[in-house]
């Protein structure tokens, strides 16, 4: 049975789209999921379910959230394949070994257009980094989120597809989470 990565975009930012993640543990599993387990309250979820299509993983976690929350949030997901094989890509070593906090992985619902993502890597962002793999974008903050001229210019905007973040730390803990259902 496969195991999914279910990444809610913006959920339960400040008062906005509460959701709670006991509750919402209870809701997936009453709706047939097996092995649910969640992390912090940004809405990362890892479970199993026979279903075999990230696209019907989601939809059917979206409704879930919708009915059971009356939060209507797009549901990214992924394999944990797929997160262990950005975790060894990993394009900032340095930085995500010594400030995971500070290093950002955009899982995006499409490949963005390659001209946009030329474009946006054509440009200096220092003293931050940037780097696309696939439907991932990682980013590597040298002074943190908020005080990124990256993040400000709407950088990610230029780029057609939609997107969630999770820090390193998150990713790998959601890898590790993943393996050990699967085990």
């Amino acid at each position: 049975m496969p195991t999914w990565v279910c990444l809610l975009r913006a959920i339960n930012l400040g008062s906005h789209n509460k959701v709670n993640m006991p509750a919402l543990r209870e809701a997936l599993t009453e709706a047939g999921y097996q092995d649910v387990r969640t992390y912090v309250q940004s809405g990362n979820i890892v479970l199993r379910t026979p279903t075999r299509s990230a696209r019907k993983v989601g939809d059917a976690v979206r409704t879930v959230v919708a009915e059971r929350f009356d939060v209507d949030t797009p549901v990214l997901v992924r394999t944990a394949d797929e997160l262990a094989q950005v975790l060894a890509w990993n394009p900032f070593p340095v930085e995500a070994a010594a400030q995971p906090q500070k290093v950002y992985v955009v899982h995006l619902d499409a490949q963005p257009d390659p001209a946009d993502v030329e474009a946006l890597l054509a440009q200096d962002w220092s003293p931050d980094q940037v780097a696309f793999q696939g439907r991932d974008v990682v980013l590597a903050y040298a002074d943190g989120l908020h005080a990124s001229r990256l993040e400000r210019s709407a950088a990610l905007k230029r780029i057609t597809a939609r997107g969630t973040a999770r820090n390193w730390r998150t990713l790998q803990f959601l890898s590790g989470q993943s393996e050990a259902v699967l085990s």
